[in-house]
Protein backbone atom coordinates (compact mmCIF):
# COMPACT_ATOMS: atom_id res chain seq x y z
CA UNK A 1 0.00 0.00 0.00
CA UNK A 2 3.11 2.65 0.65
CA UNK A 3 4.14 2.67 -3.00
CA UNK A 4 1.07 3.02 -4.39
CA UNK A 5 0.11 6.09 -1.94
CA UNK A 6 3.48 7.37 -3.23
CA UNK A 7 2.26 6.95 -6.56
CA UNK A 8 -1.11 9.14 -5.52
CA UNK A 9 0.96 11.49 -3.86
CA UNK A 10 3.05 12.50 -7.15
CA UNK A 11 0.34 12.18 -9.32
CA UNK A 12 -1.44 14.99 -7.43
CA UNK A 13 1.02 16.81 -7.27
CA UNK A 14 1.85 16.48 -10.76
CA UNK A 15 -1.58 16.66 -12.82
CA UNK A 16 -3.94 17.33 -10.13
CA UNK A 17 -6.46 15.58 -7.46
CA UNK A 18 -10.29 16.60 -8.33
CA UNK A 19 -12.75 13.90 -8.14
CA UNK A 20 -14.52 15.98 -10.99
CA UNK A 21 -12.96 16.09 -14.64
CA UNK A 22 -13.50 19.98 -14.40
CA UNK A 23 -11.49 21.66 -16.28
CA UNK A 24 -11.03 24.86 -14.01
CA UNK A 25 -8.14 28.02 -14.99
CA UNK A 26 -5.46 28.08 -12.54
CA UNK A 27 -2.93 30.89 -11.57
CA UNK A 28 -0.33 28.64 -13.59
CA UNK A 29 2.33 29.93 -16.14
CA UNK A 30 2.43 27.70 -19.44
CA UNK A 31 5.82 26.21 -19.65
CA UNK A 32 8.24 23.88 -18.53
CA UNK A 33 7.91 23.33 -14.50
CA UNK A 34 10.53 21.35 -12.18
CA UNK A 35 9.07 20.17 -9.31
CA UNK A 36 10.72 19.08 -6.05
CA UNK A 37 9.27 16.88 -3.59
CA UNK A 38 10.87 15.37 -0.35
CA UNK A 39 8.78 13.05 1.83
CA UNK A 40 8.78 12.11 5.94
CA UNK A 41 7.88 9.23 7.33
CA UNK A 42 6.54 8.75 11.16
CA UNK A 43 4.74 6.33 13.44
CA UNK A 44 7.01 3.17 12.41
CA UNK A 45 10.37 1.99 14.17
CA UNK A 46 13.36 4.47 13.32
CA UNK A 47 14.89 1.69 11.27
CA UNK A 48 11.89 1.39 9.10
CA UNK A 49 10.87 5.30 8.60
CA UNK A 50 15.16 5.01 7.14
CA UNK A 51 14.11 2.57 4.92
CA UNK A 52 11.37 4.19 3.80
CA UNK A 53 12.25 7.86 3.43
CA UNK A 54 13.53 9.00 -0.10
CA UNK A 55 15.89 11.75 -1.03
CA UNK A 56 13.82 14.51 -2.31
CA UNK A 57 13.42 13.70 -5.72
CA UNK A 58 12.91 16.09 -8.83
CA UNK A 59 10.02 15.84 -11.30
CA UNK A 60 9.57 17.82 -14.71
CA UNK A 61 6.63 18.09 -16.87
CA UNK A 62 5.68 20.26 -19.26
CA UNK A 63 2.33 22.38 -18.53
CA UNK A 64 0.89 23.87 -22.07
CA UNK A 65 -2.14 25.64 -20.63
CA UNK A 66 -3.50 27.38 -17.75
CA UNK A 67 -6.55 25.14 -18.04
CA UNK A 68 -5.83 21.90 -15.83
CA UNK A 69 -8.09 18.44 -15.92
CA UNK A 70 -7.80 17.83 -11.77
CA UNK A 71 -8.72 14.31 -12.51
CA UNK A 72 -7.55 11.35 -10.57
CA UNK A 73 -7.78 8.51 -13.10
CA UNK A 74 -7.31 4.98 -12.23
CA UNK A 75 -6.87 5.72 -8.61
CA UNK A 76 -10.79 5.73 -7.60
CA UNK A 77 -10.93 2.16 -7.43
CA UNK A 78 -9.26 2.04 -3.92
CA UNK A 79 -9.86 6.06 -2.98
CA UNK A 80 -12.33 8.45 -3.00
CA UNK A 81 -11.69 12.17 -3.37
CA UNK A 82 -13.23 15.12 -2.25
CA UNK A 83 -11.69 18.61 -3.89
CA UNK A 84 -12.07 21.98 -3.46
CA UNK A 85 -11.63 24.99 -5.47
CA UNK A 86 -10.86 28.40 -3.06
CA UNK A 87 -9.85 30.23 -6.26
CA UNK A 88 -7.39 30.53 -8.85
CA UNK A 89 -4.40 30.10 -6.46
CA UNK A 90 -4.88 27.54 -4.07
CA UNK A 91 -6.87 24.15 -3.95
CA UNK A 92 -7.02 21.35 -1.55
CA UNK A 93 -8.28 18.12 -1.25
CA UNK A 94 -9.19 15.13 0.93
CA UNK A 95 -8.67 11.46 0.17
CA UNK A 96 -9.93 8.39 1.53
CA UNK A 97 -8.34 5.16 0.75
CA UNK A 98 -9.51 1.49 1.51
CA UNK A 99 -7.50 -1.76 0.22
CA UNK A 100 -6.52 -5.20 1.38
CA UNK A 101 -3.54 -3.57 3.00
CA UNK A 102 -5.26 -1.25 5.38
CA UNK A 103 -7.21 1.83 5.54
CA UNK A 104 -5.80 5.74 4.72
CA UNK A 105 -7.46 8.88 5.02
CA UNK A 106 -5.74 11.98 3.87
CA UNK A 107 -5.44 16.07 2.97
CA UNK A 108 -3.47 18.40 0.83
CA UNK A 109 -3.06 21.76 -0.82
CA UNK A 110 -1.44 23.27 -3.56
CA UNK A 111 -0.84 27.17 -3.99
CA UNK A 112 -0.45 28.62 -7.14
CA UNK A 113 1.74 31.82 -7.66
CA UNK A 114 2.25 31.87 -11.68
CA UNK A 115 5.69 31.02 -11.74
CA UNK A 116 5.83 29.15 -8.40
CA UNK A 117 3.65 26.63 -7.03
CA UNK A 118 4.40 25.11 -3.30
CA UNK A 119 2.50 22.56 -0.91
CA UNK A 120 1.74 19.75 0.79
CA UNK A 121 -0.15 16.17 1.12
CA UNK A 122 -0.58 14.21 4.51
CA UNK A 123 -1.56 10.28 4.54
CA UNK A 124 -2.65 8.81 7.51
CA UNK A 125 -2.50 5.00 7.34
CA UNK A 126 -3.77 2.16 9.22
CA UNK A 127 -2.67 -1.00 8.37
CA UNK A 128 -1.12 -4.43 10.05
CA UNK A 129 1.39 -2.61 11.52
CA UNK A 130 -0.93 -0.18 13.41
CA UNK A 131 -0.82 3.47 12.34
CA UNK A 132 1.72 5.45 9.87
CA UNK A 133 1.68 9.30 8.70
CA UNK A 134 3.07 10.36 5.25
CA UNK A 135 3.93 13.68 4.64
CA UNK A 136 5.01 15.17 0.87
CA UNK A 137 6.45 18.39 0.97
CA UNK A 138 6.38 20.09 -2.52
CA UNK A 139 7.47 23.00 -4.44
CA UNK A 140 7.36 23.97 -7.91
CA UNK A 141 8.81 26.43 -10.51
CA UNK A 142 8.40 27.26 -14.14
CA UNK A 143 11.69 26.89 -15.71
CA UNK A 144 11.63 28.61 -18.89
CA UNK A 145 9.41 27.06 -22.04
CA UNK A 146 8.19 23.49 -23.15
Amino acid sequence: MFKGIIAVMLTFVIIGSSAAANEEAYNVNPGMWETTYKTEVSGVPPEMAAMMQEQPKVERECVEKKIIDFSPGDMTKECSFNSTRHSANKMSWDIQCKGEGGNSTGHGEVNFNGNTATGWFEMNMQGPMGPMKIRNVFKGKRTGPC
